[in-house]
């Protein structure tokens, strides 16, 4: 009887945590462009673009929802298994179509997702070769759809 006590005590305190799950929404500013910008931008039917912004890449709505995006070779980091990655405070998450963030930033490096499965680093740092970086140490996991491990 006390170990069952002890188990419902320690799931409801981990159920009180605050510390945002994988699933939580988390609501991040600035989610959307003044509508003046929207006005000149051509979506040529498309219902998503990707559009540059100073210096990074944007995916923008009809409606003007935006959502940051990596940044690779002068262009916007693609959709791979209907998810795009996004880096806010430094950390890599995943987006869907709808500029909805599915898999929470809390990544320090993430590949996209291939068949269903991302290779995701913790701990890693990237390192700066001339003019490319390479990403040192961590330890490199792969997760699913869900933002759960995979082994």
């Amino acid at each position: 009887m006390t170990k069952l006590v002890t188990l419902l005590v320690s799931l409801f305190i981990m159920g009180c945590s605050n510390t945002p799950k994988i699933k939580d929404k988390i609501h991040y500013p600035d989610q959307f462009i003044s509508q003046e910008y929207l006005k000149t931008l051509d979506f040529q039917g498309k219902e998503l673009i990707a559009v540059p912004i100073g210096t990074h890449f944007y995916y923008i709505r009809k409606d003007g929802k935006k959502m940051l995006t990596l940044t690779y070779d002068n262009g916007a980091d693609a959709f791979s298994d209907g998810l795009a990655r996004t880096k806010i405070n430094g950390k890599i998450g995943f987006f869907n179509r709808n500029l909805e963030i599915v898999l929470n930033p809390v990544y320090d490096f993430a590949f996209p997702f291939h068949n269903g499965i991302a290779e995701i680093c913790m701990g890693c740092k990237e390192k700066q070769e001339g003019e490319h970086s390479m990403l040192d140490g961590g330890e490199w996991k792969k997760i699913d759809r869900n933002g759960l491990l995979i082994e």
